[in-house]
């Protein structure tokens, strides 16, 4: 719109060209080419014949109703395209000017040189009276072949031309010596359907004088068009839309040579809607530069003011302060430089210490701004150059009238920082669905609201359009609507990437944010809540926040509707992490729905339930948040360096982990580890003070809190006791809880399986004093730790060492045979025994009975 304003007013400062008539009436009436002057000194320069008055009659009938007069005037001269009427002339000062009164002129450009008439209408001259000031004296009959020096237009004059161009003033003069036609006195013009006034016209012309042309001068052209003095004019750009207001209050000037026409001093461009709302440009400067269209037809009937073909091809506006504003787009530009290249379609605004936009809440900082749009004024590409800042303002509401009165600062929605570049455009990858926002230069995206923040090299940020309908009610005092009208889909910080809030933590080589936009209800029950709890929550906030005696701003209403800030954030360190984020349609409540990170990864933190932080290590994470317990965590690592999660006391290591909480599984592909602590050992007895049980595998595992199950390779050692075999399981008392809100559980082992290859390396203590080692080599072996009953499938060895005491019966442990009472032995001198016992079928018993059968060819050797 603003460009078809421009291109309106400045076509009709053009038109005021109109005035170099009195040029060409000049020329024609300068020409020596129409009488025989006979002197010694002059050659004789013969008449062109005279077609004759009906013509001249004919051309009065037809383009001056206005006068009537003219039909009828005693003088009607004809010099080729020009027609000149008046009634009365008179010789004064000497013969040396003569004054005609009334005047007409009409110039029909189009007849020149024998070319067709185009159909335009000719420019039309009338004035009260007309002077012609000659250097010497002249007789009537000399008025067309003596040197004219002025020509002076008396009285109220009025020029009219084609596309109903109308010029009203009064007083001209045209000026040999200084090349001009100026007028001091008030002017008025109307061009179209377009109006307005100047005061202090001066057209310069381009003439030949001098020389060879010193008896006969010529106007080639007008250089310049000069109004010097308050020029006002009002624009009607289209039947239904309300007139363009456009003031100068210094000079305007118009150079033929360039093309360029520049309004000086107090420039406004002002433009009222049928609404009442307000759009304006307000410069010290304003410059358009014209050039020829480009796939114009050449014409060659152009008027001495320019040629028809002309367009305009750029403005620019300077000052120290040059403003744009727009009540209907929430828009205000203050900067030093606004350029405007139509053909481009591209804006650009400057300022050294920076451009200040302010935009539907809003607020742009930069030194330089470039905006290109397409033929429908849409943007399809900006840049910022050099540091910048956007911040997004929390701008009070209709309803925000305490607000107000108290002029409380607006709070900080969000905010955008960069040091090189900013630039938007279409994602060429979207197929136009998606726009692209790109910092560079340690740029920072912030907000204060949510308390988060991201800093790296490169922030790229994917916007989507919501086309939206935003009525506007101008008989009203309520603001416009600030509903969002894009949705951001993904942010992308690359190099150097570090995140703060309260739910993120970390530093990163890229980071790579998802958004998922999704309603109250969906998001309620993402997270495990009811749709009815949160409208409860979000409607007593805002009544609160109403009410509030203290003035909060609505700032304050969006961050208590927040969800729940945990106590720390989750801090993860890695190469690259890619999250998901899910969030209400006003960004007020989110969620981190899904984490995967790729690089070398560390990671800590409460997650929802939990009293003791889970530590993340391996090569790649990939987790997935349901809300409250639901999350499911997947690791990967490598056979040099296992992939771990551990939280409290309990900790799993492995090359591919999954830990599903809400399930309370976990699980291991290849090889792995698991830490936790038991109340007993692998005999049942019970343990004074926790140990750890500590397991290792090489093919797999898996944990459903009471029941762990571990294949291939497999050592597990409770203290100095270790069980090793090809396959595990061990059996809790109790279930060991991945979604329990403490991991001060301390289960004990409920009984252990153990297939294929098992050894048992046991060590017994007594009172810190270690007094036995028990070995065991069997194919199978299980033991039912709360019952005592106990199976191994053989064959199998079983190897003691005991300390000696000389209580042990032919030297066998007690733990295998039992003693009388009534023995006595004499005490013997500390030592060691050792017992080997050998089986080929099968053992059981019950060994909190101390009771064991073995079976098929049992061997017994036994030593001091």
């Amino acid at each position: 719109m603003m460009r078809r304003y421009l291109i309106t007013l400045f076509s009709t400062l053009m038109m005021l060209g109109a005035y170099s008539v009195y040029a060409q009436v000049s020329q024609r009436l300068l020409s020596r080419s129409h009488t025989n002057h006979a002197t010694a000194k002059r050659p004789i320069i013969h008449n062109v014949p005279s077609i004759g008055p009906r013509i001249s009659q004919e051309t009065a009938e037809k383009y001056l109703p206005d006068a009537p007069w003219a039909v009828n005037a005693r003088a009607k001269i004809r010099a080729d395209g020009l027609h000149l009427f008046f009634n009365e002339k008179k010789l004064v000062n000497g013969n040396t000017e003569i004054e005609v009164s009334p005047v007409a002129m009409v110039w029909m450009a189009d007849e020149e040189g024998g070319a067709e008439p185009s159909g335009k209408e000719p420019i039309v001259i009338r004035a009260e009276k007309a002077t012609f000031v000659f250097d010497e004296a002249v007789e009537l009959s000399e008025i067309r072949t003596r040197l004219i020096r002025e020509i002076r237009m008396i009285g109220q004059v009025l020029i009219r031309g084609d596309d109903g161009l109308k010029v009203r003033g009064s007083n001209f003069v045209f000026s040999r010596d200084n090349k001009n036609i100026s007028s001091y006195h008030p002017i008025d013009f109307r061009f179209q359907e377009h109006q307005g006034f100047a005061n202090n016209i001066q057209i310069n012309l381009q003439m030949r004088d001098g020389g060879a042309y010193a008896d006969n001068p010529q106007v080639e052209a007008i250089k310049d068009i000069f109004i010097s003095e308050h020029l006002e004019m009002n624009l009607k750009p289209d039947e239904n839309e309300p007139p363009v207001l456009v003031t100068c209050e210094g000079y305007f000037q118009y150079r033929f040579d360039s093309q360029l026409a520049i309004l000086n001093r107090d420039v406004l461009v002002h433009r009222t809607d049928k609404t009442g709302l307000v759009d304006s440009l307000t410069c010290d400067t304003l410059a358009l530069q014209f050039g020829e269209k480009l796939n114009a037809i050449p014409s060659e009937n152009k008027t001495l003011g320019g040629s028809s073909n002309l367009e305009l091809i750029s403005l620019t506006a300077t000052g120290n302060e040059v403003i744009a504003k727009s009540s209907a787009n929430q828009l205000e530009a203050v900067g030093e430089r606004l350029t405007y290249l139509l053909r481009e379609n591209k804006l650009i605004l400057q300022k050294n210490r920076g451009v200040e936009i302010e935009y539907r809440g809003a607020e742009l900082f930069t030194p330089r701004l470039e905006i290109q749009v397409d033929d429908h004024q849409q943007p399809i590409f900006a840049k910022c150059d050099g540091p910048g800042q956007v911040k997004y303002l929390d701008k009070p509401t209709e309803n925000s009238v305490q607000l107000i009165q108290q002029s409380v600062i607006p709070a900080i929605l969000a905010q955008a920082n960069w040091q090189e570049s900013l630039t938007f455009m279409p994602d060429a990858n979207s197929q136009g669905q998606l726009d692209l926002i790109t910092l560079t230069g340690k740029a920072v995206l912030h907000s204060p609201v949510h308390q988060s923040g991201i800093i790296s090299n490169s922030i790229k940020v994917w916007l989507k359009r919501i086309e939206q309908e935003t009525p506007v009610n101008a008989s009203t005092n309520k603001s416009l609507s600030q509903e969002q009208d894009v949705q951001i889909v993904r942010t992308l910080a690359e190099q150097n990437v570090a995140v703060v809030s309260p739910y993120l933590e970390g530093e990163y080589e890229s980071l790579d944010i998802h958004f998922d936009r999704q309603s109250i209800a969906t998001l309620a029950a993402l997270k495990g809540e009811t749709p009815e709890t949160t409208d409860s929550t979000d409607t007593t906030t805002s009544n609160n926040v109403a009410s509030d005696p203290a003035g909060q701003t609505g700032a304050t209403e969006k961050r208590s509707q927040l969800q729940k800030i945990p106590k720390e954030p989750f801090k993860i360190d890695a190469t690259h992490l890619t999250l998901q984020v899910v969030h209400d349609p006003e960004f007020k409540d989110v969620h981190v729905a899904h984490v995967k990170t790729e690089g070398i990864v560390k990671a800590n933190g409460l997650i929802e339930g939990q009293d003791d932080p889970v530590h993340l290590d391996g090569q790649s994470v990939d987790i997935a948040n349901g809300g409250e317990e639901r999350q499911r965590f997947h690791l990967l690592g490598t056979d040099e360096r296992y992939a771990s999660i551990r939280s409290g006391e309990m900790r799993i290591d492995g090359i591919d982990l999954f830990v599903d909480r809400a399930q309370n599984f976990s699980r291991v592909m290849g090889g792995g580890a698991i830490e936790f602590p038991v109340k007993s050992n692998w005999n049942g007895d019970k343990l004074q003070q926790a140990q750890i049980l500590e397991v290792s595998w090489k093919e797999q595992m898996r944990f459903e809190g009471r029941t762990a199950h571990f294949v291939g390779t497999v050592r597990a050692t409770i203290g100095d006791s270790v069980i090793t075999c090809e396959e595990l399981k061990v059996h809790l008392d109790q279930p060991i809880s991945l979604k329990s809100t403490s991991m001060t559980i301390k289960p004990q082992i409920a009984s252990i399986e153990c297939r294929d290859r098992v050894r048992f390396e046991m060590n017994h203590y007594e009172n810190g004093v270690l007094i036995g080692i028990r070995y065991l080599d069997v194919w199978s072996y299980t033991m039912n730790q709360q019952t005592g009953a106990m199976n191994a499938q053989g064959p199998g060895t079983i190897e003691f060492w005991q300390r000696s005491n000389g209580k042990a019966s032919l030297g066998l442990p007690q733990g295998m045979m039992g003693k009388s009472t009534s023995e006595k032995t004499p005490a013997k001198k500390s030592g060691w025994d050792y017992t080997r016992i050998t089986f080929a079928g099968h053992m059981d018993g019950n060994y909190l009975k101390r009771q064991g059968t073995l079976h098929d060819r049992v061997n017994v050797l036994h030593g001091p």
